[in-house]
């Protein structure tokens, strides 16, 4: 469990993130400490040219008495706690200033010659630098014109002892922020990918269940994620929706395959049969020859359907007007609609010039044509008419047939789908599946509306040439 955890995205995500706002942290407080430091310094050395600078022009001015005199007649506390010292060309000390917390207290006494054979006391007070971990000395030097060197000095109190309190401050509020930015990061991440674990959870439920209608739940929002999950659903949808699709096709295809083929079997038994008429024999192999090619017509068009859905139908293309091969199509079925006292009329505008393969379209226009014929009764009529669109041409096949119903209009397109009203019909129930696949080859579209005086109106759309 532990080790699935700190595998998981949410959990490297949400390091990643913390490893970032530490380095970050660090970062921008090592800046903020290293200036503050360095502005603290620079304040100090400051203060200590300046006053350098001034003695410098006490000296330049009245020489050792004046400059003497400068630090006499200024008692202030800032000049009392510096120590100022006069050197010779030869490193001597002329002079000095010492502050009162630099002398020792402590005062030594020792014997010393008076020079007449006898010994005097002399006290002797030591002078120390306070300089340790927590004083630091700020030094100034100038040199003066007739070779001395006037130096300045200051004790301060240290920058790193200084600065200590900031730093522990920094370390424990550091922590708790970092345990902080852990646990939003880690909340915040969780959250986010959550669309990704019910992605994982369903997909192992398809597989693992075998249930298709399973989906991820709820993916609101507009981030990646959530339309990462919509999207899946949608391809999920329509994967169920192909394989609906193809358990359809499957039932139908053996549905309406067994009867060709029971008469298929019943034919060639009859022909086989001893002692049979020869010409009862030669008229069963015929059947059988009529059959099969039945069969063998079917599959052609489930091939040339499903090349044409993959987007691998071939297509001799070339420029073709549509408006004459609707005459065409009128043309063929003529005789047809004679029989039936149908009226089958082309109306067109002028010519249709589109870029496509005729033989195909000419098959769903075909296929349109039949289609119309044979749901038209006796005494009605058929119009086939072309136009002209902005960048399409369009061809209309309208009949006074029953039409088709509203619920039925998308199922017409389907593979071997036959509506109530077509079971009576003889055919393969592939003519419209066809004629949706060759209009979308090339790039246009099929759709199926009510016509104007009743009965169905069927549309082709394409291109138009440029």
């Amino acid at each position: 469990m532990l080790r699935s955890f700190r595998q998981s995205l949410a959990f490297r995500v949400a390091a990643i993130y913390t490893v970032a706002f530490a380095a970050g942290a660090a970062a921008l407080f090592g800046a903020l400490y290293w200036t503050l430091a360095h502005s603290l310094e620079a304040r100090d050395r400051a203060a200590v040219e300046l006053r350098a600078e001034s003695y410098a022009l006490a000296y330049e001015r009245g020489g050792a008495l004046g400059l003497r005199v400068t630090l006499a007649s200024d008692t202030s506390p800032e000049v009392r706690s510096l120590y100022v010292r006069l050197l010779g060309p030869d490193g001597t000390t002329v002079f000095a200033t010492v502050p009162a917390d630099w002398v020792s207290p402590e005062v030594e006494h020792r014997l010393v010659p008076d020079g007449w054979g006898g010994w005097n006391t002399q006290e002797i007070h030591s002078v120390r630098i306070p300089r340790d971990a927590a004083r630091d000395l700020a030094v100034a030097s100038r040199v003066l014109s007739d070779g001395r060197l006037i130096q300045v000095a200051r004790s301060t109190d240290s920058r790193a002892v200084l600065l200590a309190p900031l730093r522990r401050d920094f370390s424990a509020v550091g922590l708790v922020a970092l345990l902080v930015s852990l646990t939003a990061a880690m909340l915040l991440a969780w959250r986010a990918t959550r669309p990704l674990r019910q992605a994982a959870a369903t997909a192992r439920r398809i597989i693992d269940e075998d249930d298709f209608s399973a989906r991820i739940p709820n993916p609101e929002g507009s981030g990646e994620l959530a339309v990462f999950a919509r999207q899946l659903n949608t391809l999920l949808d329509k994967n169920a929706a192909h394989v609906r699709v193809l358990r359809e096709t499957l039932d139908n295809l053996a549905h309406d395959m067994r009867t060709p083929l029971t008469r298929l079997r019943g034919t060639a038994e009859l022909a086989l049969q001893d002692g049979g008429n020869p010409a009862d024999a030669r008229s069963a192999l015929a059947s059988c020859v009529d059959e099969s090619d039945h069969v063998l017509h079917l599959l052609e068009v489930l091939l040339d359907v499903s090349a044409a859905e993959a987007g691998v139908l071939t297509l001799r293309r070339e420029k073709m007007d549509l408006a004459a091969l609707a005459t065409r199509a009128a043309d063929l079925y003529r005789e047809v609609a004679e029989q039936k006292a149908i009226r089958l009329t082309v109306n067109s505008t002028g010519p249709a010039q589109m870029d496509g393969d005729p033989v195909r379209v000419g098959q769903a226009l075909s296929n349109l044509v039949d289609n119309a014929l044979k749901y038209t009764p006796d005494g009605g009529a058929v119009t086939l008419a072309t136009a002209v669109e902005p960048g399409a041409v369009t061809i209309t096949v309208t009949d006074t047939g029953p039409g088709v119903p509203l619920a039925e209009r998308d199922a017409v397109w389907r593979r071997l789908y036959r509506g109530d009203a077509s079971r009576s019909q003889r055919g393969l129930g592939l003519g419209l599946t066809l004629v949706r696949a060759v209009a979308e080859a090339h790039g246009g579209a099929a759709s199926v509306g009510d016509a104007p005086g009743g009965g169905a109106q069927f549309r082709m759309s394409f291109p138009a040439t440029l």
